[in-house]
């Protein structure tokens, strides 16, 4: 699915793990210096829970996995792994982790990246609807606590429930300036997918 997007067309540039949700505290680190095993094992700390999230510029992917602390460790390498093959990090990812970034999303949310816990999200019951009635949702969003914030950059971000907890992120502010959501950006993440 992702392959047709031009903002994952490139390499990762940056990586994050988070653990609970809570990606205000992320575990970061630049995609040409990965963690070493050691230092991922010190991290997971035996987690039964771990999220992944890399990122190509602003544009973001990301997955989850709960299971047994060896499932998530095991999940965690492969995500590193997928990071080191570069530009093919989508194939190595569907061939090592099984999932296929593919499929309908559950849902969407407009929100702050690495604030969605804290400032909140607008969730999209379906683009189609946001775009027949977007100068409402355009007000929605300008009126919330995502819409005012001003220290965090926005995302459009695709969430998807299988095989695997998954989602991707579309960057709705301008790159370089405010971190306010741009109405021309945001418009077009939100046409990106259609729903069933």
């Amino acid at each position: 699915m992702l392959n047709g997007f031009p903002q994952f067309m490139s390499a990762p540039t940056s990586c994050q793990f988070a653990k609970g949700g809570l990606w205000e505290s992320a575990w970061s680190f630049s995609s040409d210096r990965l963690p070493s095993h050691p230092e991922l094992v010190t991290y997971l700390a035996q987690s039964t829970e771990v999220a992944f999230e890399v990122f190509f510029g602003h544009a973001f992917f990301g997955a989850r996995m709960l299971g047994s602390a060896l499932e998530v460790e095991n999940f965690s390498i492969k995500c590193l792994q997928a990071v080191r093959a570069q530009e093919s990090f989508f194939p190595v990812f569907h061939r090592e982790i099984g999932c296929p970034v593919a499929g309908q999303p559950a849902f969407a949310e407009v929100g702050c990246v690495n604030a969605w816990r804290s400032v909140g999200a607008i969730r999209i019951s379906g683009p189609q609807l946001a775009l027949a009635g977007f100068e409402q949702f355009w007000r929605t969003v300008l009126g919330s606590p995502v819409g005012r914030d001003a220290c965090h950059t926005k995302a459009v971000e695709f969430a998807f429930e299988s095989p695997l907890a998954h989602w991707f992120g579309i960057p709705v502010s301008p790159s370089g300036e405010s971190n306010q959501v741009s109405e021309c950006l945001l418009r077009q993440a939100i046409g990106l997918v259609k729903f069933q």
